[in-house]
């Protein structure tokens, strides 16, 4: 079995496919930084995996044109799950589907496609819960720090919002949020993770290692717009309707500590 460490990111992963390829194929396991082998003493030396966006392109376009772009989305979208092994199971997934081609997304009772699916729709599912429960707060920019050329100027607002999600949804949430905010700066910052993704009014990009050294300082609009919220949303309750079960269904308890209408975040 030969080992193949990558970066973790999803560019790096396919650069991996790529020279699993160019080697034979076979068995294959993938490293993320800092994991280790599962092989014990049957563990090679893992071959170091550089990521080169040509090369990440190149297999895409491979994948795509022997099977269809859905098939190589379901990939991206089972790959952010995070699972326990989804490496290796999407390596079984792309050598079905070189092999098999087209046929690839018919065969939805078969492994590795059924897994690879579930998990996929799992991701596709959580990403959509967040596109309504992402509440964006202004902030200051913070004294000093910046995320690159242009993505803000100290003494600035801009919109702020943190999340917790089960799996990685950045990548498929930031470019719902790029269409329709697009008149201001903003960050969601995925907490669990330590990363981000930022929106300087052209462009979004990813940003690793984020940490809050301090809280969000928030603006006297913000304290304002956050109080009329949660009064609005006490007032609009109606007492004689009051369903926690229901609510807790619609609303589950993992989404309220960034929620502003449910006291989350509160200043």
């Amino acid at each position: 079995m030969v080992c193949y460490r990558y970066d973790g990111t999803l560019e790096g992963f396919l650069c991996a496919l790529a020279l699993c390829l160019e080697s034979g194929g076979g068995e294959a396991e993938f490293l993320r930084p800092g994991a280790e082998s599962g092989a014990g003493l049957f563990a090679g030396v893992p071959r170091d995996v550089a990521t080169e966006r040509e090369t990440a392109l190149r297999f895409r376009e491979r994948f795509v044109t022997a099977v269809s772009r859905d098939a190589f989305a379901t990939l991206r979208y089972a790959f952010h799950s995070e699972a326990a092994g989804v490496e290796e199971l999407l390596w079984r997934y792309v050598l079905v589907g070189l092999k098999q081609g087209k046929r690839l997304e018919h065969m939805l009772a078969q492994e590795p496609v059924c897994t690879v699916n579930r998990l996929a729709r799992a991701v596709s599912h959580e990403a959509h819960k967040f596109t309504g429960f992402v509440r964006f707060r202004e902030v200051t920019w913070p004294v000093g720090d910046s995320w690159g050329e242009g993505d803000g100027e100290k003494g600035t607002s801009f919109l702020y919002a943190r999340i917790e999600p089960a799996v990685d949804i950045l990548a498929f949430i930031a470019p719902f949020f790029t269409e329709r905010l697009n008149d201001r700066d903003w960050m969601i910052h995925d907490l669990r993770r330590s990363q981000a993704a930022v929106f300087n009014r052209e462009t979004w990009r990813l940003v690793r290692e984020v940490e809050l050294t301090s809280p969000p300082g928030y603006t006297a609009d913000e304290e304002v717009c956050s109080r009329l919220w949660r009064s609005y949303f006490q007032r609009m309750a109606i007492p004689e309707r009051h369903n926690p079960r229901l609510q807790q269904q619609l609303v589950p308890l993992r989404f309220r500590a960034h929620l502003v209408e449910f006291g989350g975040e509160e200043s």
